[in-house]
């Protein structure tokens, strides 16, 4: 087989794969977008809907033995190949540790030197599938000898198979919420280890197994830990929640399923402030935030130097979400991954409205919450609401 005709074949192998690996993970790949920075952030869901699709057709189509059917698919895998390249490379400039899921669930998610080496040969590759294309090399190949053809294929097919198993398969639940975070390599910016939160917890189903999970719930002191608040003063987790529970939602700039949970964060921040703190905290310093972070979040980021405090509180990754509450124990969490932390807070929300409706919370409560924390943690505080015991401790 002819260097002509390998690259065609294992570009149409590499967007077989790729467009196959992307049709069950939409909500990564537009998560990927977001990490990547793309712009027209309105278009991507319906990119990240076309996209698999698109690539699935291109690796046919170069097959097609029309001439000029062959070098437009050649081409436009090219300037795609390309554009992936472009990308990529102004990924690395980024501060944050950004996740492509260029391949869907398959393949190191992270954006590294080594994507970087990736998407150079396959711009390389593309470059000789037009080549290949005009030189009449590819029909030829699938008029003269369709079998030989064939079997090349399936040998890469296979090859792709094996070495995918061998390095364990693809791991779906990771892929659905990963977190990227800045300060260890995540699983997935959109395929993040996180997965939905719900890793630890027994699966059952109706009311029984909803009081059981709340029953098994062990509440914990909550952990020394300290956070700075947008001036620099210091505060611990403690007297963060000396007079209200509070929420703490750990967050990065930049990583997809967190920039999902950023576009929440003010809707949060209406329905529950009257009954708890909701509080955003970012490994970088609040007054570096970006323009559009501080939109969303207003004055209700915290800075949380190396992660320390959210380590402290057992998340591993961002986006991760816990409640604290105002007795000093943990209320509910921790949760990690992007999903896992929308249902936590869905949860909270859901035991909130029940509450009002059997009486037990008024509707609109007042905050009790003065307007600024305070500045030292006081035996005889008095103690508010703790909020719900939403979830168990993930």
């Amino acid at each position: 087989m002819s260097v002509l005709l390998a690259a065609p074949l294992l570009l149409s192998l590499t967007l077989l794969v790729s467009g196959l690996a992307k049709l069950g993970a939409r909500e990564g790949t537009e998560d990927a977008m977001a990490s990547l920075r793309l712009p027209l952030r309105r278009a991507h869901r319906a990119v990240a809907t076309v996209l698999p699709v698109a690539e699935i057709v291109l690796a046919v189509t170069l097959w097609i033995p029309v001439a000029g059917l062959q070098i437009a698919a050649a081409a436009v895998v090219a300037a795609l190949m390309v554009a992936y390249l472009v990308v990529i490379a102004r990924a690395l400039g980024f501060e944050e540790t950004v996740e492509c899921s260029c391949f869907g669930t398959l393949a190191s998610p992270t954006v590294s030197r080594s994507t970087l080496g990736r998407n150079l040969v396959l711009s390389g590759l593309g470059v000789l599938a037009v080549i290949a294309a005009i030189s009449g090399v590819m029909t030829q190949a699938v008029l003269e000898a369709p079998l030989p053809l064939l079997g090349w294929a399936g040998a890469l097919a296979l090859t792709v198979a094996l070495t995918v198993l061998a390095l364990g398969g693809v791991d779906r639940t990771a892929a659905s919420d990963a977190a990227d975070t800045p300060d260890a390599a995540p699983g997935a910016g959109p395929d993040a280890s996180a997965g939905d939160g719900h890793a630890d917890v027994p699966q059952r189903s109706g009311d029984d197994a909803e009081d059981e999970e709340l029953l098994d719930y062990e509440r914990e002191p909550i952990p020394a830990g300290v956070l700075q608040r947008p001036g620099g003063g210091l505060v611990t987790l403690r007297q963060l929640t000396a007079q209200q529970a509070a929420l703490l939602i750990f967050v990065s700039e930049g990583c997809g399923p967190c920039e999902r949970v950023l576009d929440r964060f003010p809707g949060w921040l209406t329905q529950l402030s009257p009954f708890m703190q909701v509080k955003a905290a970012f490994r970088r310093p609040v007054d570096g935030l970006r323009e559009r972070t501080e939109e969303r979040v207003g004055d209700h980021a915290l800075h949380d130097p190396q992660f320390s405090a959210r380590e402290v509180l057992g998340a591993k990754t961002a986006p991760s979400a816990v409640l604290l509450g105002a007795d000093g124990l943990l209320a509910g969490g921790p949760v990690t991954g992007g999903r896992g932390v929308i249902e936590f807070v869905d949860e909270i929300q859901e035991q909130l409205a029940a509450a009002q409706r059997e009486g037990e919370l008024p509707a609109g409560e007042p905050e009790t919450e003065p307007a600024g924390e305070p500045e030292a943690e006081t035996e005889n505080a008095p103690e508010a609401e703790p909020g719900p015991e939403a979830g168990s401790r993930r």
